[in-house]
């Protein structure tokens, strides 16, 4: 019987995590056909690596979502059990990991918020298997059978604010900084379009590797181009260790910095005095002070206490990605990838 409030309802869904049973060259292990009427969802969310930082925020998140569902007659009458999986880390790492809960814990569906290389690994293997819900924003152009983005691409999320800060902050000469993968550099491409379209022009280039920590030289080369702004898309800790190195080094006093993935825990530990004409563009704050957040909010500590991660855009578009499957599968009446209408991607 399906819990009727939402509290007790994060009481009866199992959350657990998937191990790695087996590699991707390998034939996956004989299993018997599962016969409970759950819905298994596999939640894909980093808990090591550089993004790790708002992994508790994301998983709580959803079972938060899982819960409402639940509370509410399930994902077509049947109720939710999250199974968790690390997505933090390179794909080939991330790979089986999610081949395990597809094929030894059989799940229904998989939902993420993670890097979009390990989306691109994640829907070139399993798509065709089961529907996959990408949370976050992320660089656009995704329009694959079975996956479905429900996050901001570039124009949407940046459009507005390059304008903007050209216009206002006289932000004419534009420094672009990234992690060295698919989303910053697919990013950049849409933001050199902008800034040039709005009467900017781009200085300087730099990519970083993952879990990258030392940024000197970055430092010199922002120092030697003389921007007025850096945009940065860079990932958690990576942003972090950047940002309190730029304020250190006393650039933060006459240099804006612009970012659209600095969430709530990444700002935290930024800290507030290295956060000096810092910008931050989502469509997500934990502090709006819309009636909607304030219930989300409210629920949030009633479910978990003041002490829970903190909620950001990241782990709110996770607790979202719950509510667009279960949209997806009511309105196809179906789980399966062939008849769940995923092609809903927000485009570049």
């Amino acid at each position: 019987m399906m819990s009727e409030q939402p509290l007790e309802a994060l009481q009866s869904g199992a959350c657990s995590f998937g191990s790695v049973g087996f590699g991707l060259d390998q034939d996956p292990p004989i299993l018997p056909k599962r016969k409970d009427g759950k819905a298994r969802i596999g939640l894909l969310v980093p808990f090591s690596g550089t993004d790790a930082i708002w992994g508790p925020s994301c998983q709580y998140g959803a079972v938060l979502a899982a819960a409402h569902v639940n509370a509410s007659g399930g994902l077509l009458g049947r109720e939710i059990e999250l199974f968790a999986a690390d997505a933090g880390g390179a794909p080939a790492d991330v790979m089986p990991r999610v081949a395990d809960l597809v094929d030894r814990h059989q799940v229904d569906a998989l939902v993420g918020v993670h890097l979009s290389s390990v989306r691109v690994a994640v829907r070139d293997w399993f798509s065709a298997r089961v529907p996959y819900v990408f949370a976050p924003q992320y660089e656009g152009g995704e329009s694959s059978a079975g996956v479905a983005t429900i996050g901001e691409t570039p124009k949407e999320q940046y459009g507005d604010a390059v304008s903007w800060m050209i216009r206002h902050m006289r932000a004419k000469r534009w420094h672009l900084l990234g992690n060295d993968y698919v989303w910053p550099r697919q990013t950049h491409k849409v933001l050199k379009k902008m800034i040039k379209d709005a009467g900017g022009e781009v200085v300087g280039e730099n990519y970083l590797p993952l879990s990258c920590d030392e940024h000197t030289t970055t430092i010199d080369a922002i120092n030697k181009a003389r921007p007025d702004i850096v945009f940065q898309s860079l990932v958690g800790a990576d942003s972090i260790t950047f940002n309190r190195m730029f304020a250190e080094a006393g650039l933060s006093d006459r240099i804006i910095r612009l970012s659209g993935a600095i969430e709530e825990n990444t700002l935290m530990g930024i800290s507030e005095d290295a956060a000096q004409n810092l910008y931050c563009v989502s469509g997500y704050f934990n502090s709006l002070r819309t009636e909607g957040n304030r219930s989300f909010l409210h629920e949030y500590r009633q479910a978990f206490g003041d002490t829970a991660p903190i909620q950001g855009s990241l782990s709110q578009s996770c607790y979202e990605s719950i509510l667009a499957l279960r949209s997806l599968a009511e309105k196809a009446q179906s789980l399966k990838p062939p008849a769940i209408n995923l092609r809903h991607s927000r485009q570049p």
